[in-house]
């Protein structure tokens, strides 16, 4: 299972995208199963809200909240990059968290993410 980061679902969402085509095309060989955490999901909801635009179907992809045991995993691997002296934003522990526990993969184009691979978390090149 793959899940996409706010950033590849923007991408995938703007038609106008190649990088958002070529992304769509990796995933959909990979078999075409992916998701997205309720964290890109209000994250692309508030973007497309602020900038008044209709509001795509996102709605029919697979969401995964964040449950207890992410909460958990997320303070676990925050107090772990903290003491390698690396600070990670929350939303980042976030999605991590959700990704790790599900066994997933994370799809990402955001460079913040590379340091938790160190602690578990895997990547979906594209």
């Amino acid at each position: 299972m793959i899940v996409l980061d706010t950033d590849v679902l923007i991408k995938i969402l703007n038609k106008k995208s190649l990088q958002g085509q070529e992304i769509y095309e990796k995933l959909e060989k990979n078999g075409g199963h992916f998701g997205i955490t309720s964290i890109t999901l209000y994250e692309t909801l508030h973007l497309f809200m602020k900038m008044k635009l209709e509001t795509p179907t996102i709605h029919l992809l697979q969401v995964y909240g964040f449950s207890k045991q992410d909460a958990q995993k997320a303070a676990e691997l925050e107090i772990e990059l903290e003491n390698r002296g690396v600070k990670a934003k929350a939303t980042v522990l976030m999605i991590s968290s959700i990704v790790i526990n599900k066994g997933a993969s994370l799809c990402s184009l955001n460079a913040d993410f590379n340091e938790l691979k160190s602690v578990g978390l895997k990547l979906f090149m594209v």
